[in-house]
């Protein structure tokens, strides 16, 4: 189950049923989790961690150092959990000392041909990356996020979960919790209401989650207006969870196109 012309180092970590294709190159200090594939001509960089069940398709490069001027050989981590899916030519950078030096990925992501994440980038689960999406570093994506392909995310974003992001957009602020983003210069355009109903919300959380947007988009108000009428909304944990994000933004808001 791994072809003859794969070179492992003899540090590397193979768990049990791992198939590791042509040509294919596992550096030093590296793990991956059994029943993962790896494909042909596939660079596993040094101290990187894959569990269990992932698939890594041909060329994609996993676990590369920093792309960053100031990066100066310092180790570097890379944390993938279990059951990805990363296509083709896919490019993941290691953490540098410009964050905690490790980059993660959660489980359950589907990355798909061309995209690339950066440095430190810290990436939850049920999340899909599409073709071509070029994430900078210290972006933090948290879970069940579509992001269009094409899209290019500046450094230092954060991305609410369940939000959708269109294809060919520019992000480059944080985009809130449940929210739909789109445009070369993006704006928010409402709630993503398909993207709620796949994942069985229902009607009355729809609702609490359109009362919270509207707040924060629909009515003017300054931002610290926003949050506190936000806190004298009734408990829910759309709320908590729209408040923690707003709490820990540091870039400003994609606001809504007017």
């Amino acid at each position: 189950m791994i072809h003859h012309s794969a070179i492992i180092h003899p540090s590397a970590v193979i768990g049990n049923n791992v198939e590791i294709g042509p040509y294919s190159i596992i550096e030093e200090n590296s793990k991956i989790g059994s029943a993962s594939k790896v494909g042909s001509h596939v660079i596993i960089g040094s101290n990187t961690i894959l569990g269990k069940n992932n698939c890594i398709s041909h060329g994609a490069i996993i676990g590369s150092d920093p792309q960053d001027k100031g990066y100066r050989g310092e180790e570097g981590y890379l944390i993938i959990g279990d059951n990805n899916t990363v296509r083709e030519y896919v490019t993941i950078c290691k953490g540098s000392s410009k964050g905690d030096h490790f980059t993660r990925v959660g489980n359950n992501n589907f990355i798909m041909n061309y995209a690339h994440l950066a440095h430190d980038v810290m990436m939850g689960d049920h999340n899909v990356i599409v073709n071509k999406v070029q994430i900078g570093g210290h972006v933090r994506i948290d879970d069940y996020i579509t992001i269009g392909g094409g899209s290019v995310v500046h450094q230092l974003c954060s991305i609410g979960s369940f939000a959708m992001i269109g294809a060919g957009s520019k992000v480059s602020q944080d985009i809130v919790p449940y929210s739909l983003a789109d445009g070369p210069r993006s704006y928010i355009y409402g709630i993503n209401i398909v993207g709620l109903k796949r994942n069985g919300f229902s009607n009355d959380e729809i609702n609490t989650i359109k009362k919270i947007n509207a707040i924060l988009f629909r009515q003017k108000r300054s931002l610290s207006q926003s949050i506190e009428a936000i806190h004298n909304l009734p408990y829910s944990e759309f709320k908590e969870h729209t408040l923690n994000f707003l709490n820990r933004s540091t870039r400003g808001l994609v606001r809504m196109k007017r």
